[in-house]
C-alpha cells in the first residue's frame, strides 16, 4: 500500500506550513494565549485565503472532494505549529455532525467560509469519557441540563448539543437527539475557563433553552455522534504526530548544543537511549495515526463496518496517548528545568500533549472501547 502523499496533498501541506511559518510565530501564539485564546484573523485566513476548511469535505457538502487523509495532513501541520484555533472541534467534528442534513447545509457553508463557528457539546461530567451517557433533556423544543468541557464554547456562534427526548420513556431513557443552539440563546449560561494549553473552554448549562432539533431521518443520533468523534480522534492523532515530531526535533537539537562536563549532553549514552525511545514511539504513533485515517477513509467509502472503524480509531487513540506521554516527558527531562519555563516552546508543546491525551476520552476508556468492538 502506498502511504506517500499525492501531489495535491503535498501542495496542501506546503501551503499550510508556509503560511504558519510566516504568520504563526511562537511569540504571536503567546500573545494570543494571554489575550482571547485564539487569533480571529488567522481563523478567517485558514478558511478564506487557504480554503482549508473545505479540504476535508466532499463536494456534495460544499467541500473540495477531500476526506480523512486531507484532514490528517492539515492536523499534523497545525500540531507542528501548535495552533490554538479549534479546527478539530469546529470543522472536523461539527462538520461531521452537520454533513448531509438539509437543516445543516447553510450553516455548514458558513462554517467553511469562516463566518460561523460551531462547536460540539457532547460530554457531561457524569458520563466522563462516554458520549452515550446523556442526561441533558429535550422537552417541547427546549433544553435542560449541563454539558462539560465544551472546547471553544466562548468563541462559538452555535453549539450542537446531544440530548434525550423527554416523554419517550423514564427520565433519562428517551431517544437520543442532536440539537442546534445559538450561543447567545436565552437560558444558556457558561462558566468559562482555559485549558492548560491556553485554549478557551466552558461548562455550559441549559435552562429551558430554545433549540432546533436536527432531523436525522432514520439515523440513530448516537451513531452520528460516534462517527463524528471518531473523525475528531483521527484528526487529533495526526495532530499529536506533529506535536511529537516537533518535540523530538527540539530535543535532539538541544542535546547537540547543551554541554555538561565539557561535552554535549547528546553524547551521553543514557540520553541517546531516551531519545531513541522517543523516536521509536513517534514512528509507531505515526503508523497508528495512519491506521485510524485509513479506517475513517474506508468508512466514508462504505467499505467498513462502524464497529471496525471504532475499534481501529480507539486502538490508535490509546497508543498515541501513551506515546504522547512518553515523548513529552522525555523532551522535558532532557531539557531539564528550562523545559518547564514559559519562555521556550517545549513547555507549551508539553501542555498541548497533555490535553490531547485526554480529550475525546482517555487511553483507558479507549482500550475498553476497543475490546468491546473486538
Amino acid at each position: 500500500m502506498d502511504f506517500q502523499l499525492s501531489g495535491e496533498q503535498q501542495l496542501l501541506r506546503e501551503a499550510l506550513s508556509g503560511y504558519l511559518a510566516r504568520r504563526y510565530t511562537f511569540d504571536e501564539r503567546r500573545e494570543a494565549v494571554a489575550g482571547a485564546g485564539w487569533r480571529p484573523e488567522v481563523w478567517r485566513a485558514l478558511a478564506g485565503e487557504l480554503g482549508l476548511f473545505g479540504a476535508g469535505l466532499g463536494e456534495a457538502d460544499g467541500g473540495f472532494g477531500g476526506g480523512a487523509e486531507e484532514i490528517a495532513v492539515i492536523a499534523e501541520e497545525l500540531g507542528r505549529a501548535l495552533v490554538l484555533e479549534p479546527y478539530t472541534e469546529a470543522v472536523v467534528v461539527a462538520g461531521a455532525l452537520l454533513r448531509g442534513l438539509p437543516q445543516g447545509a447553510s450553516l455548514l457553508s458558513a462554517v467553511l467560509e469562516g463566518s460561523a463557528l460551531v462547536v460540539p457539546a457532547l460530554y457531561e461530567k457524569a458520563g466522563r469519557s462516554d458520549p452515550a451517557r446523556i442526561g441533558c433533556m429535550l422537552r417541547d423544543g427546549a433544553l435542560t441540563g449541563d454539558k462539560a468541557l465544551v472546547v471553544a464554547a466562548p468563541l462559538a456562534t452555535h453549539l450542537i448539543v446531544s440530548a434525550r427526548e423527554a416523554g419517550t420513556g423514564a427520565a433519562g431513557d428517551g431517544r437520543p437527539a442532536l440539537c442546534l443552539v445559538r450561543a447567545d440563546a436565552p437560558g444558556l449560561t457558561r462558566r468559562d475557563y482555559r485549558l492548560i494549553d491556553g485554549r478557551p473552554a466552558a461548562d455550559v448549562t441549559f435552562t429551558g433553552t430554545t433549540c432546533e432539533r436536527l432531523d436525522l431521518g432514520d439515523e440513530d443520533a448516537l451513531e452520528r455522534i460516534g462517527a463524528a468523534i471518531d473523525a475528531g480522534i483521527g484528526a487529533q492523532c495526526a495532530e499529536a504526530v506533529g506535536v511529537m515530531a516537533t518535540l523530538l526535533e527540539r530535543t535532539v537539537a538541544y542535546a547537540k548544543q547543551r554541554e555538561q562536563f565539557g561535552r554535549p549532553i547528546g553524547t551521553f549514552q543514557a540520553l541517546q537511549h531516551r531519545m531513541a525511545d522517543m523516536a521509536v514511539a513517534l514512528e509507531r504513533a505515526r503508523s497508528m495515526a495512519t491506521m485510524a485515517t485509513l479506517a475513517l477513509k474506508a468508512d466514508a467509502a462504505g467499505g467498513a463496518v462502524a464497529a471496525e472503524r471504532s475499534r481501529q480509531v480507539s486502538a490508535a487513540k490509546a497508543y498515541v496517548a501513551e506515546a504522547l506521554k512518553q515523548v513529552a516527558e522525555g523532551a522535558v527531562q532532557v531539557h531539564g528545568g528550562i523545559g518547564t519555563t514559559d519562555e521556550i516552546d517545549v513547555s507549551h508543546y508539553f501542555k498541548r500533549a497533555y490535553v490531547l491525551q485526554h480529550q475525546f476520552g482517555t487511553a483507558q476508556y479507549h482500550l475498553g472501547r476497543m475490546a468491546a468492538h473486538s
